[in-house]
């Protein structure tokens, strides 16, 4: 699974509407965010074992975002970390935690419950 830093909305919306991606799983976060931080490296691990070749894991910083009209079009964040998770544009589920296991468990089984044959992990959670 690829993992993108998106810094403006252009970026954004050319790889959520104009690529063929199973899933896009969008991470919004802040630096300033201590549950961000505490859960960073562990998650960017869990995606990078993810062998999802047509899906993408979108990081969003919230300050990016938090004014830009544009984005808020899109994603409605309420307490971050916020998550969402898209399979073919359409929304499958939203969720908040700062919980790793809860994150790994909530997209694991979103994309197993969906998608059962190309879900494949590198290592053991």
């Amino acid at each position: 699974m690829k993992i993108i830093n998106i810094e403006n909305f252009n970026i954004f919306k050319e790889i959520f509407e104009d690529n063929n991606n199973d899933y896009v799983i969008i991470n919004i976060g802040a630096s300033w965010c201590k549950p961000c931080n505490n859960i960073k490296e562990e998650l960017i691990n869990f995606i990078r074992d993810m062998k999802q070749e047509n899906s993408v894991f979108l990081k969003i910083d919230y300050d990016l975002i938090e004014e830009d009209e544009d984005f808020l079009e899109y994603i409605d964040v309420k307490k971050i970390p916020y998550f969402y998770i898209f399979k073919d544009k359409i929304k499958l589920k939203e969720f908040q935690t700062g919980n790793i296991e809860i994150i790994k468990s909530e997209i694991s089984s979103e994309i197993l419950n969906n998608d059962s044959n190309t879900f494949n992990l590198t290592s053991d959670f």
